[in-house]
């Protein structure tokens, strides 16, 4: 079964696979700036912890993770989760001018995948889908998908259900992971590939999302600094960021029913797998 992920990036730079190879480190101001012009005035973001993109996927809807690197930044908010990708041009261009920026959003309980590209403010393609209906597919494809389209990676079905007749010939979330891997050179669901990014050494800040006019406290304060002390300033790339949300946001998005035994939350949970064996 595919990861959850939901990110944005903005993109300044012509190589951010080689930029996240190298040692990254997250401009904290930058980033609380970022995150202030996505939420405005509407909410209060206090800094919550220092922590890494992998961890970040774990999150849940009062929290947002931003990340930023000079030449990229990410950002990880509830905001972005849509099926329609072409409704966030307008939002897209109005948080921060970028060459260009890219969405991800997948979701295993409902089986969809959903990834984004505009350039220099222009939707250049848009495909949102789970395996039997598709909710958006704008613009023209890029090479990278032709083997999905052509069978190359069939989608997997749970033991005993028969295929579906009008099913796509993939599984969305893998075609979405792919266009991230083809873009910023990694994907969030495993098996990696050789010279894969690791996203667990991706900085982010974590910003807890509360009401206007909310004081931090100095509970607040003190779990932020102690984070800061725990955590490198800089992402060497032969290692990760210690990950001090992964134990707080553990199993936040309803954990994996294909082997945790809980039953699935929705209908297409254990009809598909995400991946198949083909990588």
């Amino acid at each position: 079964m595919s990861n959850r992920a939901l990110t944005l990036w903005l993109i300044d730079d012509d190589d951010p696979a080689a930029l996240l190879r190298g040692p990254l480190h997250n401009d904290v101001a930058q980033a609380r700036e970022l995150a202030a012009r996505i939420y405005g005035d509407s909410v209060t973001l206090v800094p919550l912890a220092a922590t890494n993109l992998a961890a970040a996927m774990a999150g849940d809807d009062s929290h947002a993770f931003v990340g930023s690197f000079g030449s990229a930044s990410v950002i990880a908010s509830p905001l972005f989760a849509t099926r329609q990708p072409s409704t966030l041009t307008k939002t897209v261009a109005s948080v921060a001018p970028a060459k260009v920026a890219t969405l991800l959003h997948t979701d295993p309980v409902e089986s969809i995948g959903v990834f984004a590209r505009w350039e220099d403010g222009v939707l250049r393609r848009s495909f949102s889908a789970n395996p039997i209906d598709i909710y958006e597919d704008s613009g023209l494809p890029f090479v990278f998908e032709s083997p999905f389209w052509g069978g190359e990676y069939p989608l997997q079905y749970a033991e005993g259900v028969a295929p579906q007749p009008l099913a796509l010939p993939f599984h969305p979330a893998q075609l979405a992971e792919h266009a991230n891997r083809e873009w910023l050179g990694f994907r969030f669901t495993p098996p990696a590939v050789a010279d894969d990014v690791d996203p667990a050494r991706i900085p982010v800040t974590a910003f807890a999302i509360h009401p206007a006019g909310y004081q931090p406290s100095g509970d607040d304060e003190r779990a932020y600094a102690a984070s800061l002390a725990a955590t490198p300033a800089t992402a060497a790339p032969t290692s990760a960021p210690p990950n001090q949300l992964a134990t707080a946001f553990h199993g936040a998005d309803g954990g994996d029913p294909e082997t945790s035994g809980e039953a699935p939350k929705g209908g297409r949970v254990r009809r598909y797998f995400g991946f198949g064996s083909k990588d």
